[in-house]
Parts: structure tokens; sequence; C-alpha cells
């Protein structure tokens, strides 16, 4: 029955791809375009990489604030053209770390980072050309990553962490039953626990530091209910109030870093970045009442390529200038794209600025523009339509660290 599969096709967008991924909302790595694999300083290399957290001293916070921005216009030569309803989110960013050393000398370090790694919030106009596919999406990915590292060598760094996730999703769809219209609801969570690894070698003799950083994948089974309004009698028994699950996957990841001391003051770095979309064949949607619908996704794995550069002590003054960019290969199926998810490759700029105004506190600020290439749906079985999308990040953090 067409209609059954229409009202369960929200069962997708329950899924974490990656135009749901958020950059990292510290502000300092937002403004270098999270280029900072090798090149991190405070107690944020918690979620970065954790092995950096060998060789820092004492107690430091770090602290950041996002807005999130996202802007979609989708059209259709025969359907029309609608705007996502201006929405912002805010997610945070939190970290605190402790470093010292062990009795031999070693140095180690303590770190526990609260972050959103993803999610975000769709809300296409009331009654649009696609509201039988979906009206509005509300998706959190939260991150708790915990760990520590050590120092086994001068030159070496290794760390481990544990990261829980939580993920809660809520979708709204409009039903479409002739002259009548109802409505579909989902909303779906679940918990997962994984793990990463993380190192960082200094080369001796040269400024020049690499950084690895890995992150296994957590499969997560969301459980919720779905509920149905305005729906006709002749639709009742198989649109019915039924408990449900979606089986998901965030993503195994993959970074590598490295980061040069051009001059006194003035560090160059770049990463590179793995995430294995492939992972995310289908969506599957059950009910407790029956209904088992699978709807085919077919990702590809997504890379990005980050640059950023750091100049500290402007003009002799506490000031630090960042600038980064970054370009995602992160092209996916165009007979699966919905207006669920309009993933797609992308480009992004960066720039920032952090200013120590009192001894060993920094205040930071950072700001990305992301911009995707235009995609446009083919076959039957996709909604029709080319998307447009762009998105703004502004992040502002403080940092404290005790004074060197």
């Amino acid at each position: 029955m067409r209609i059954v599969i229409a009202a369960l096709i929200l069962a997708p967008a329950a899924s974490f791809a990656g135009a749901y991924a958020i950059p990292n909302e510290n502000a300092r790595d937002l403004g270098l375009s999270q280029a900072t694999v090798a090149a991190q300083t405070g107690p944020e290399a918690t979620y970065q990489n954790a092995a950096a957290l060998a060789g820092q001293t004492g107690l430091s916070l770090s602290a950041s604030l996002e807005i999130l921005y996202n802007r979609t216009a989708w059209s259709d030569p025969t359907l029309g053209n609608a705007s996502l309803r201006p929405k912002a989110n805010f997610p945070p960013a939190l970290a605190v770390a402790y470093g010292s050393k062990l009795p031999n000398g070693m140095p180690y370090g303590l770190g526990v980072a609260f972050v959103v790694p993803g999610g975000g919030s769709l809300e296409w106009p009331t009654g649009w050309a696609g509201a039988g596919r979906i009206q509005s999406v509300d998706q959190k990915v939260y991150a708790v990553q915990g760990g520590g590292a050590i120092q086994p060598l001068p030159f070496l760094k290794v760390g481990a962490t544990f990261l829980y996730y939580r993920v809660t999703e809520s979708l709204t769809q409009g039903l479409p039953f002739g002259g009548t219209t109802g409505a579909a609801s989902l909303g779906l969570g679940g918990n997962a626990l994984t793990y990463g690894l993380s190192g960082e070698v200094r080369v001796p003799t040269v400024p020049l530091t690499f950084g690895i950083d890995y992150r296994h994948q957590a499969p997560i089974t969301l459980s919720g209910a779905a509920h149905f309004d305005g729906v006709p009698p002749n639709f009742a028994s198989a649109l019915q109030d039924q408990g449900v699950t979606e089986r998901v996957t965030i993503p195994n990841q993959l970074f590598l870093g490295a980061a040069y001391d051009v001059i006194p003051n003035l560090k160059a770095m770049g990463s590179w970045t793995l995430e294995r979309w492939s992972a995310y064949t289908s969506d599957t949607y059950v009910g407790d009442k029956g209904l088992v619908i699978t709807v085919p996704r077919d990702y590809h794995n997504a890379w990005v390529y980050r640059l950023g550069a750091e100049y500290q002590h402007v003009a002799a003054l506490p000031l630090t200038l960042r600038i980064g960019g970054q370009r995602s290969i992160s092209e996916q199926p165009s007979n699966t794209i919905s207006p669920t998810l309009t993933d797609g490759n992308s480009w992004a700029v960066s720039v920032g600025a952090g200013y120590e105004f009192v001894k060993g506190v920094r205040a930071d600020i950072g700001y990305q523009f992301v911009f995707f290439d235009t995609v446009t749906a083919t076959g039957p079985e996709a909604f029709p339509g080319s998307y447009d999308t762009h998105v703004h990040l502004l992040s502002a953090g403080i940092t404290w660290r005790p004074p060197l």
C-alpha cells in the first residue's frame, strides 16, 4: 500500500549521515577548520586528539558555544520551490583536563569532554510540495569522551578514550489522503559506547608534528514511537500508533594531521579525515505491529581535506589570528537524496582570533562558512528537485590554563 510506504519514509532521517555532522564547536578549532589534529594545545584535545593531553601541566578548562544556521533552498521546474524556515541551533563544547608526571618522570594527562558532533534542524514551510516526504527534522547527537595519554618517549605521545553517544530524533510529515491531509510523527532515541585511539609524534630537530586520531564506529538501536493524526477509517488498521526501532551507525572516523612551525609564532597545519559512511546502506523501520519498511541509502565514504594557519603575538600583543579552509568529498547517490538529508560535496572557509586578556585566560572566536555543491535528485523513487545548501557557524569560547 503506497500510503503506508509514504507514511514510513520519514525513517531514513533517523540516521546520522554526513550532512548532519557538526564541525568541532571549540572556537579555536572552528577558526582553523578543524585542521588541528597535530596542533592541540588545551583541554579540548580530549576530543580532537587525546594524545596531546600528555605534557600539559595542571588543571585546565575550556568552554565554547556555537551558533549553527543552515539555509537550504529546494526547487523543481514542475513542483515549485521552497526554503527552510530560519532556525538556529546552539551546540556547546566543554572540556576539562589535568596533566602531571608519573614518579618516573613520564608526562601524562587525563581529560573529559562534552560535545555535539552531529544533528540539526530542518523546518520546511507548512504544506510545501514535499510535505508528504518530510515536514520537519530535529536531531541531536551528544557525545561524552573521556580518557588519557602518556608520553613514553620525548618525541611520542599516545592516548586512548571511551566515547558515549546519545542520539535523539523527532520527525513530522504530512499524509495526503485525497481531499484531506493527516500527519505522522516519529520520536526515537538510543545510546552507544565505543572507543578512540590517538597518537602524536614530534620529529626530532625539526619543528614538525604528526597526529592521528581514530574513533571506532558505534552501532545504535534507536527506539521510540510513531503517532498518526487525521487518518481516514479505511487506513486506520495500517496506520496505527506503534512502537518503532531503527538501527543506525555512527561511522568509523580516522583523522591524520601535520603541523609545522614556519617561523616563530606562525604555525601551519593540515589534516585528512576518512568518514566511513559506506556503513550506511539502508534504513529499516520496524514497527511492533507487523510493519517492516526498508529504504535503500547506499552512501559512499567521505574524505575531508583541511588546511589552517595560526599566528600568535600579533604586533607584540597577546593576540592570535587564525585562518582555515576545507573541502569535503561526500557526494551521495542522487537516486536516494531526499529533503530529509541533502548531503553532498562542500567547501568551507574559516577565520578566527584569540586574545589572552589575563595571563592563562584566553577568549576565542571562530567563524566558518560552508557551501555545498548543488545536488539534484534522480530516479523514480527520489523526491524530484535540486537543493542548494549553505551553513553559517559562529563559535565563541574561553580557555583557562595555568600560566607557564
